[in-house]
């Protein structure tokens, strides 16, 4: 055997056995591998939390008897997408501190003023099947860790209640208190502030000062029932407002398309349209609902998308700093969330991007004469808007 064949051997030989070491080497890797996955892969391992449907709130959504804190401490953060199970039934969907999601989107939040959990739809509530079930198990998991960070990021506004914490707001900037004048809105006929009857964010006093100075006035109040009234203990300006009778009640959800906002929302301005102006607007803090029937008056009077958008978003400066000029993403993104689906379908419109283009005086008659106002109604309405009162 020349000297080249047993060098050829040899190797062969010693190919064998690394492949049978490498061989036996890979296995015991897989093995391991195997069993390590088959550890880390099981659900329990995952971020999870039972809990139990608690009660329903004013605006049919779960409360839960699990808390933020509860959250965190089993791995869970804002902006994870989560899988929330209950009545066999299994929905993914982003966990967030606010209404980050358009109208009717699912969503678990761990809003600030809220002890403890919310499980619900995003201005709607939830649906029907899924409402009546306090005392039933719910279980939390995770699905995407960090899967809407983005939007939470973006969307996670935070405000206070102590009036020192805004050096450079006048007490009516604080109060989120001022005239609206776009369109043909007569200087001094349309206000908009936050509740001046119930301190729940300290704003109430400040509120009522402000109204203090405005004469004959009718209050469109938009979140309050009369049981929720009788049990404040209001400012004394704003006592006599409600006790003069000078209150129209229209106590809405925040999903302006829903058949019930549009049904209490026509009944209120059927009446209004009867009533003297200056008109004020209001809900809690008067951003959304405030901000959405401010809006219907505006474009109804000629209003611009810009101008429209330009005045809703007046009052995140006043709440959160937050203005176009330092915070466009935040805005662009407020306005896609919340004001742009409210205008489509006050304006019927479906594309979104054809929303600077509309005539919205005539899309806005419209959509209030097809659902249930009069022209003379109407006419009253727009005449209130739009004509100057004289000094008192």
């Amino acid at each position: 055997m020349t000297s080249f064949q047993t060098r050829s051997l040899n190797h062969s030989a010693s190919l064998q056995t690394y492949w049978k070491s490498a061989f036996f080497i890979v296995l015991v890797s897989l093995l391991t591998l195997a069993t390590s996955c088959s550890k880390d892969d099981k659900p329990i391992d995952l971020p999870m939390l039972k809990g139990t449907i608690s009660s329903y709130n004013h605006y049919d959504g779960a409360m839960l008897d699990l808390t933020k804190v509860d959250m965190e401490n089993a791995g869970f953060a804002l902006g994870d997408i989560i899988s929330i199970t209950l009545d066999n039934k299994t929905f993914d969907i982003p966990y967030y501190d606010g209404y980050y999601a358009r109208s009717g989107d699912l969503l678990l939040v761990a809003y600030p003023s809220y002890a403890t959990l919310c499980f619900t739809a995003s201005n709607t509530g939830l649906p029907e099947e899924l409402r009546g079930l306090e005392g039933h198990a719910v279980i939390v998991k995770m699905k995407e860790k960090g899967g809407c960070l983005d939007v939470q990021n973006a969307m996670s506004l935070k405000y206070s209640n102590e009036r020192s914490d805004y050096p450079t707001l006048t007490d009516a900037e604080f109060a989120n208190a001022r005239a609206v004048s776009v369109g043909k809105i007569a200087s001094g006929v349309l206000h908009r502030c936050s509740t001046p009857f119930t301190d729940v964010t300290k704003r109430a006093f400040y509120v009522s000062d402000y109204l203090e100075n405005i004469k004959d006035m009718t209050v469109l109040n938009l979140t309050d029932t009369e049981e929720d009234m009788k049990s404040y203990d209001m400012p004394p300006f704003s006592r006599t407002l409600w006790d003069g009778g000078k209150v129209i009640l229209c106590p809405l959800k925040v999903d302006p398309t829903a058949e019930d906002y549009n049904n209490r929302l026509i009944a209120a301005l059927k009446e209004l349209s009867l009533r003297p102006a200056p008109y004020v607007v209001h809900c809690k803090e008067g951003k959304d609902r405030t901000g959405y029937v401010c809006a219907l008056l505006e474009g109804l009077c000629g209003a611009t998308y810009e101008e429209m958008v330009a005045d809703y978003l007046i009052t995140y400066n006043n709440y959160y700093g937050v203005n176009p000029q330092k915070d466009s993403d935040v805005c662009k993104a407020l306005v896609w969330l919340r004001l742009n689906p409210c205008l489509m379908h006050y304006a019927s419109v479906s594309d979104e991007a054809q929303l600077p283009n509309v005539d919205y005086a005539k899309a806005f008659a419209s959509y209030l004469l097809s659902h249930g106002m009069s022209q003379q109604q109407l006419d009253a309405l727009i005449q209130a808007l739009t004509v100057s009162k004289a000094p008192q």
